[in-house]
């Protein structure tokens, strides 16, 4: 809402689609104008023709994306993997929360998003990878290491998150490592 100078007039002006909003007056009688307009039936019929609106052009987007060959995530992960010859079991799971924290920005992966990161790739079948412990490699690697040898923790739990094998994050030793399995 708007305010012109100090005259105590208002104005709200809202275009959805075709459909005007504009509402003038002094800044009270427009705040009672909008109230009455936010508690309508029409109102809330607006806002989800925008919500429908806004998820159809993404799905469109998404599809032109992966049509013009911008890789869709399993075969961007799969290239990591490739490239830096990770195979082990604990080190996929380890370069896949890596993969979703860094490139995705995700802070809450449960254990199917892992899985489903790590079927896409398309190195393991779906009944392969369902077969994982990815709770007993996590929490190894939150105690230290991958393989049980007893090394500095490669996960933690980020401050201010819960406890949750969802939320971990790499710590300084687990992306050295990550690091180190791409010098060999």
């Amino acid at each position: 809402m708007s305010q012109d100078g100090n005259s105590g007039i208002g104005r709200i002006y809202i275009k959805v689609g075709s459909d005007i909003i504009d509402l003038t007056g002094s800044s009270k009688e427009v705040q009672e104008d909008w109230l009455k307009i936010k508690e309508g039936d029409s109102w809330k019929e607006k806002l989800l023709t925008i919500k429908n609106a806004r998820d159809s052009a993404v799905q469109v987007a998404a599809q032109r994306a992966v049509q013009s060959g911008i890789p869709e995530r399993g075969s961007a992960f799969r290239r990591v993997l490739d490239s830096c010859n990770i195979e082990k079991t604990g080190d996929v799971i380890l370069a896949a929360i890596n993969y979703l924290r860094f490139v995705e920005k995700e802070t809450n992966t449960p254990p199917r998003e892992l899985k489903n990161l790590v079927s896409q790739s398309g190195k393991w079948s779906e009944d392969d990878v369902e077969k994982w412990n990815l709770s007993l490699y996590i929490n190894r690697m939150l105690e230290g290491g991958v393989s049980g040898k007893k090394m500095e923790p490669f996960l933690e739990y980020p401050t201010g998150m819960p406890k949750k094998n969802r939320y971990v994050i790499l710590t300084d030793a687990g992306r050295d490592y990550l690091e180190s399995l791409t010098r060999v």
